[in-house]
């Protein structure tokens, strides 16, 4: 199972090293498809392709500040629904 901490520890990472808001989005989805036919927790598999939808545009460069909060809340094990305004909305 591909747990919502591991990839929590790794988004933060990410964000820490202000990553391009593009290679994350890329990131997001390479990890969903590297882990095809293996259960996600929770809903971290529609976490990953909602992040993926990052690499559509530049509206998205701002995110780091949500991309850190989606990272605590996963590597807390909770749910992260990417809609919320906590989140910084729809992505």
């Amino acid at each position: 199972m591909y747990a919502k901490y591991e990839f929590g520890l790794e988004l933060r990472k990410k964000v820490w090293q202000k990553e391009s808001i593009i290679k994350i989005a890329q990131w997001a989805y390479k990890v969903y498809s590297n882990n095809l036919g293996q259960d996600f927790e929770g809903n971290l598999d529609q976490v990953l392709l909602d992040l993926n939808t990052m690499e559509l545009g530049d509206e998205y460069s701002g995110l780091y500040k949500s991309l850190n909060k989606i990272a605590e809340d996963l590597i807390l094990g909770k749910d992260v629904d990417l809609n919320l305004k906590e989140y910084g909305g729809s992505l």
